[in-house]
């Protein structure tokens, strides 16, 4: 018992691991908000083009819907951010809040109006960075990475259609956006100046 809470303990507390376990635990909060108390979790989502909705832009990938909405983004979320952290701890720093930054201004900006909420764009954001490094890079090992994460995880690329069933598909495809976007300035950004 005392091994098992020594991993835990440093799951929470030692780096890489604290840059998802933390933000899974905000999922679990943010979840526990979206199922408890609806009313407060739409004032917590990016609402476009209301000024209130701003708020979202930190606290929206956090709330979820309900219990099946974060058991769906909470894999991806870990397994497409540990590969992006395998890039490097300060690299993640800028990358992760630069995609829920770029991809919640996006959705602020030219979404439709409804109440948005969920880590989906962010995890739309890391897909895109992971592919457009492998592009940029053209390095082996992030290829494999990229055929990997297509392998596994291209089926997400369904999820850019506009759907009825609430599904926010515009943070998916601005969080996308913005995982190509990131890596574009990253690789290319120097060509500008």
């Amino acid at each position: 018992m005392d091994d098992l809470l020594q991993q835990l303990s440093r799951v929470f507390t030692e780096a890489p691991w604290y840059f998802l376990s933390w933000p899974a635990v905000g999922m679990v909060i943010g979840t526990l908000i979206g199922v408890l108390a609806a009313p407060a979790a739409k004032q917590l989502a990016i609402v476009p083009r209301t000024a209130g909705g701003l708020v979202g832009l930190v606290t929206a990938p956090f709330v979820h819907a309900n219990f099946a909405h974060f058991a769906a983004n909470l894999p991806p979320f870990l397994v497409l951010g540990a590969l992006v952290l395998r890039q490097g701890e300060s690299q993640f720093m800028l990358v992760a809040p630069g995609i829920a930054l770029g991809q919640g201004l996006l959705l602020w900006a030219l979404g439709r109006r409804a109440a948005h909420v969920g880590m989906s764009g962010v995890i739309f954001g890391f897909l895109g960075w992971l592919l457009a490094v492998a592009w940029f890079t053209r390095a082996n090992a992030d290829l494999l990475i990229a055929g990997g994460v297509l392998l596994f995880y291209g089926g997400m690329l369904a999820g850019l259609a506009p759907a009825r069933n609430g599904t926010s598909w515009e943070g998916h495809l601005f969080g996308l956006i913005a995982g190509v976007g990131a890596a574009w300035i990253k690789f290319r950004g120097a060509d500008l100046f």
